[in-house]
């Protein structure tokens, strides 16, 4: 039995429409996406299952968790990462994931849009 989530087992570089944009940036453009080593990964699925940007599914044949969807995938989220038993997702090489995404924040230049929008979103958004 396949992964049902992509006929060929590849991830997919196909974004839901509503994680297109980060920011008003491009979310394609960013380098931000979590890497499943399999030797690592247990199967235990708490990354398909805690992920609510649907960016894995779970090959049932395989037992393990693949990343589909990637560029659904929150900028600077680690939720998975952080909650992987067996340290098995990862977002960069090199340099530490902190790092990634403060480079990502200076090189999209969104802090002018960012306070457009809480601007924008005022009365939602006020303590």
């Amino acid at each position: 039995m396949d992964c049902s989530c992509q006929s060929n087992n590849k991830p997919s570089n196909e974004s839901n429409a509503q994680f297109a944009k980060w920011h008003g940036v491009d979310r394609i453009a960013i380098d931000w996406q979590p890497n499943i080593d399999e030797s690592k990964c247990v199967g235990c699925g708490l990354c398909v299952t805690t992920c609510g940007r649907k960016v894995y599914k779970f090959d049932y044949e395989n037992k393990k968790s693949k990343a589909v969807n990637p560029k659904n995938c929150l900028v600077a989220c680690q939720t998975c990462s952080n909650l992987c038993p067996a340290g098995a997702i990862t977002f960069s090489e090199g340099a530490n994931t902190r790092e990634k995404a403060q480079k990502i924040v200076r090189n999209t230049d969104i802090l002018p849009a960012v306070q457009k929008e809480l601007e924008t979103r005022k009365e939602e958004l006020k303590f």
